[in-house]
């Protein structure tokens, strides 16, 4: 039976692989960095809501030196245009990949509940909550059978969050 691992990445990991100013740590960017190098020669996959991909950029715009948040903003936009053209590096997703506004819509409301009943007392923001309902989604739809055993995990340093995924990684970097 073959392993086939989904990563749900957080925005703290995005934080650390861009080495935004005053958000990471060498330690971290290394070791993150690593297990990313790793997953791809493995080629697994990323899922990136598009949450995460909004509050990376808000720390972006709070870099202080103008060529560098500019860099940073280069990258980020680089990395999306490429999403959006053919998939790579990462797959976004938009609230649950809806395919109506309706459906955005009622992602969007389930987020929104789900965060304001269950996640905001366990200090989970709204992006936090997106990143559990988008590896709750990938388990559901990627069940595992006798060929293939589907793993979901939550790349995030942030323990929290982390302890919500589908399937405990092994090695997990927090």
């Amino acid at each position: 039976m073959t392993t086939i691992r989904l990563y749900v990445v957080d925005t703290s990991y995005f934080l650390e692989l861009y080495r935004v100013d005053g958000c990471w740590e060498k330690e971290a960017f290394t070791a993150i960095q690593h297990k990313f190098s790793e997953a791809i020669d493995k080629k697994y996959s990323f899922y990136v809501p598009s949450p995460v991909i909004f509050e990376l950029a808000n720390h972006i715009a709070d870099v202080k030196n103008s060529l560098r948040r500019k860099t940073l903003a280069n990258q980020l936009n680089n990395a999306v245009i490429s999403c959006i053209d053919n998939g790579n590096p990462w797959v976004l997703t938009p609230l649950g990949k809806p395919e109506t506004i309706h459906e955005l819509m009622a992602a969007l409301t389930e987020s929104t509940t789900r965060f304001a009943t269950e996640f905001s007392d366990q200090k989970l923001g709204l992006t936090d909550t997106v990143v559990i309902l988008e590896a709750e989604r990938l388990k559901k739809n990627h069940p595992s059978g006798t060929l293939n055993k589907y793993c979901v995990h939550i790349w995030s340093r942030h323990r929290e969050l982390k302890s919500r995924e589908p399937d405990n990684e092994p090695d997990p970097y927090v």
